[in-house]
């Protein structure tokens, strides 16, 4: 009769005729049909909970990845670009004889520094081969002879000291500034104001360079100099170390600092052309923008999460078929509950809202299980494999909808399957 209350305590349903079902009393029903059968419940959400522990898990390594190279490439400094000396073979050496190209040297820095306006800063580098007298025999270093504005192309900070200046390369000062590792192997010797023999000759230390972070893997493309383990020294003071016959100084590398970013991609043009005119089209040089290199990480980046992201929907999918296969066993074991609840005045739509919320209840809850589990894959990745693993908000934001997805898609076939059951036959069924 309209207005009379009615409760079907099969489930715990209740209401009045001609009412709509609230989401409280249908989200209490799925827990509790849940909680009548706790370990089919549990293994129906075992897929979903090691989908969404695979979706966080390689997405955490995916991000990890990606921060790693963008702090790699930020380093490098993204405003700059370095111009590396090619090892030759020796039949290239002979071609780069022939049409007198002698590598990369001070002349073409003179001449590229003022290749385009927005330059700021450019520097050379020249690596050198040397001994330092008393050294302990497990030191690992790098001596590097470089321009004055190299600090500022590096962005180079000192823990003590100072760094190189324009006034030591005028000079030819015998002057030198150690890394951060360098210093404190050498102890109080490797302190600003000590003194350390070199070669023949006696290098005052004014500097020490503040440490720099080098944890995780070094990527091959962005590899960089360890500067923790340089010691620097100007690039004018160099020929003391070496015998240097000519007065065109080769060197190793050069850098150049832009100040507006927008120049960094057509300024390089304009300097691998000149380059490679003044080498006579010799390619015995390397050119390396970070910035373009940060565009490709970050294209890379996009493929390297929808790959993953694909294989983990896979898992999920297959959580979903098991949550699917669960429901549909559940709609045939509670025929006569759905007869008698349409007896007493339930609609299609209420056996649809009810069925459609125990999937998606059985879904969060495995989701939910699979983030508390997936927040502790990156500490396990980063034991295990000593590989980066990082967790955003927004890969759990997308675990949370896809397994809402999966709930709702393997659990809508069921429901439907349920309220099409004709009323008079499902209470008839035994």
């Amino acid at each position: 009769m309209p207005g009379v209350n009615y409760t079907c305590m099969t489930g715990g349903w209740s209401g009045s005729r001609g009412d709509k079902m609230k989401i409280g009393p249908l989200f209490l029903i799925g827990f509790k049909s849940l909680h009548h059968n706790k370990l089919r419940s549990l293994l129906s959400m075992l897929g979903v909970i090691f989908g969404v522990l695979a979706l966080l898990s390689m997405l955490s390594v995916g991000e990890g990845a990606k921060q790693e190279a963008l702090r790699q490439i930020e380093q490098l400094g993204t405003n700059n670009v370095i111009i590396k000396s090619i090892l030759q073979t020796p039949d290239q050496e002979k071609k780069a004889r022939e049409r007198l190209s002698s590598g990369l040297n001070m002349e073409d820095l003179k001449l590229l520094r003022s290749a385009h306006p927005e330059i700021t800063h450019s520097a050379g580098l020249r690596e050198i081969e040397t001994e330092i007298l008393g050294a302990p025999a497990e030191t690992a270093y790098q001596f590097l002879a470089v321009g004055g504005e190299y600090q500022a192309i590096k962005g180079l900070k000192t823990a003590g000291g100072r760094f190189l200046c324009s006034e030591d390369e005028k000079r030819r000062n015998l002057v030198c500034v150690l890394g951060w590792d360098i210093s404190n192997e050498f102890g109080g010797q490797g302190r600003p104001g000590a003194k350390l023999r070199v070669g023949d000759h006696i290098f005052k230390v004014v500097g020490v360079v503040e440490k720099r972070d080098r944890s995780g893997p070094r990527l091959p493309a962005l590899a960089d100099r360890d500067f923790n383990k340089c010691v620097f020294i100007p690039l004018s003071s160099a020929r003391c170390l070496v015998d240097d016959p000519g007065n065109n100084t080769p060197l190793s590398e050069i850098s150049f600092r832009f100040e507006n970013p927008q120049a960094v991609l057509p300024g390089s043009r304009i300097l691998d052309h000149l380059l490679s005119r003044l080498h006579y089209g010799v390619s015995d040089y390397q050119m390396i923008i970070p910035q373009e290199l940060l565009r490709q990480a970050h294209q890379t980046q996009r493929i390297f999460n929808i790959v993953l992201g694909g294989i983990a929907a896979i898992s999920l999918l297959v959580g979903g078929i098991g949550i699917m296969n669960i429901m549909l066993a559940t709609v045939s074991e509670r025929t006569r509950e759905i007869g008698i609840r349409r007896a007493v005045g339930a609609s299609r739509k209420d056996i649809v809202a009810q069925f459609l919320t125990e999937a998606v209840v059985l879904t969060v809850s495995g989701s939910l299980i699979g983030i508390l589990l997936g927040c502790l894959a990156p500490i396990l990745i980063s034991a295990l494999a000593g590989w980066r693993a990082v967790i955003t908000g927004w890969a759990i934001l997308l675990a949370i909808l896809m397994a809402l997805a999966v709930g709702i898609t393997s659990g809508l076939y069921p429901a439907l399957k349920a309220a099409r059951l004709d009323p008079v036959q499902a209470l008839r069924y035994e």
